[in-house]
């Protein structure tokens, strides 16, 4: 019975029938005026999914991500970084500040469900394309401003980025050993998880908006979203009125930390429940542990967890990795190895199900991104193609969406309406590919 539900959901959730199935936001188009992490992956979020995603930047250098990469590494002269959160979007390369080109945005503002913008508060107003304005010319717009710390309120003009954000919310504080300096999380949290939420209830305004006819404006924060994660800690501090201490590895309500086994791998145990303490004494053939601190409650003692952590130290000492996460399996415990990067691009598991993503992109070939974070029976999400230079799809935008003329075009680009990617590194298309032979870019 078992494993014929498990056969069965392989087959619902075949990667291989990806895109024979339709696309849960087919339908919806997207203006994202964001740039660097935040904002487009809130963007490329919506376009996973199926919605149209029309990429709005600064004719010439485009938006500023695409020469300061991650880490400062770049393939086929294009930013890694911007690969990956610039996926499956049209890119519109609009001068904002033209009088013509901002006639040509509200056109757009009138065929379009959401608006995606990361901008320091003010400037959206100061152009004439904040949600006072837009609002005017299409009430049923779902206008989702993000910012560090938001679009009202005493710290509205902080700057911000994911390390500011991290420390205002208090992340920072509680990341670390107790003793050490706070840490800040790795990688861009505050982006990833902000461009989440900032997705999450954009979805959630276009549901009320079904039934109700209306728009209306969001106001996303990294600092407040971030202090969202801490969970738990919140109601510590309101009841106790003291801080959150920094506890490494440890968990504070569980049998939780993280050891170095015989071969040198770091392994995380977890104990949650009963059961599983149970089968993690039984491995380790500890059965005292489980008589002297039989509940969670007396695990959780600073003496008890200092005894217990001691012993699954020695016993994961002795044994190799591999060797641990199949006990853990036999006895009801849960292990995990920390594996590196190369260790996860690599996993089988994962390609399997699509989260390690390989496809043919038009401009780059070849190509490996992780892939939609969950995934749909009916409707799943798939990643097309990735970023493309600035304006590559001008003429497909204004010919095919607003009807204008290749004489029409033509005059746009004299005028600098519009305009295209400039010869700068991270700019540019792939050396070898030559735009003029795609019929996309000569739409």
């Amino acid at each position: 019975m078992t494993k014929d539900f498990f056969e069965w959901t392989k087959e619902k959730f075949d990667i291989r029938k990806v895109f024979e199935k339709p696309e849960a936001l087919k339908g919806i188009r997207v203006l994202d005026l964001s740039q660097v992490l935040i904002g487009p992956e809130t963007a490329s979020l919506f376009a996973d999914f199926g919605a149209e995603v029309i990429k709005i930047e600064p004719p010439g250098m485009g938006e500023l991500l695409r020469s300061v990469d991650l880490w400062s590494r770049f393939w086929k002269n294009n930013s890694v970084g911007v690969m990956w959160v610039q996926r499956n979007k049209y890119f519109f390369g609009l001068n904002l500040k033209h009088p013509k080109g901002k006639a040509i945005f509200y056109d757009l503002v009138k065929k379009s469900d959401v608006i995606i913008e990361n901008y320091v508060p003010g400037v959206m107003e100061r152009m004439e394309i904040s949600y006072k304005h837009i609002k005017e010319i299409n009430p049923r717009i779902i206008y989702v401003s993000i910012s560090g710390f938001g679009q009202w309120g005493e710290r509205w003009n902080w700057p911000s980025w994911d390390a500011a954000a991290q420390a205002a919310s208090g992340v920072s504080a509680i990341s670390g050993y107790e003793g050490r300096v706070p840490m800040k999380l790795p990688y861009y949290p505050g982006d990833m998880l902000g461009g989440a939420a900032a997705f999450m209830v954009a979805l959630a305004a276009l549901y009320h908006r079904e039934f109700t006819g209306e728009g209306q404006y969001i106001d996303v924060t990294q600092a407040e979203n971030l202090a969202r994660h801490m969970s738990l800690i919140w109601s510590y501090v309101s009841k106790k009125g003291e801080d959150w201490k920094r506890l490494g590895n440890k968990d504070a309500s569980i049998v939780a930390n993280a050891f170095k086994s015989k071969d040198g791998r770091l392994v995380t145990i977890t104990a949650i429940s009963n059961s599983h303490f149970e089968g993690l004494c039984k491995a380790m053939d500890k059965s005292e542990l489980l008589e002297k601190y039989p509940d969670v409650v007396s695990r959780l003692k600073p003496e008890a967890r200092e005894e217990i952590d001691g012993e699954i130290e020695r016993w994961v000492s002795e044994h190799n990795a591999e060797e641990i996460i199949e006990m853990s399996a036999e006895f009801g415990f849960s292990a995990g190895i920390a594996r590196n990067s190369l260790e996860v691009y690599t996993d089988g598991h994962l390609r399997d199900r699509g989260t390690v993503w390989m496809y043919n992109d038009p401009l780059f070939g070849e190509m490996v991104h992780v892939g939609p974070p969950v995934k749909m029976s009916e409707t799943p999400g798939r990643i097309k193609w990735t970023v493309h230079p600035v304006g590559y799809h001008n003429r497909y935008i204004l010919k095919n969406l607003l009807g204008f003329s290749d004489e029409e075009v033509k005059r746009l680009e004299e005028e600098k309406v519009i305009g295209y990617w400039v010869d700068f590194f991270g700019r540019t298309p792939p050396p070898e590919f030559d735009p003029e032979k795609d019929p996309v870019f000569r739409w």
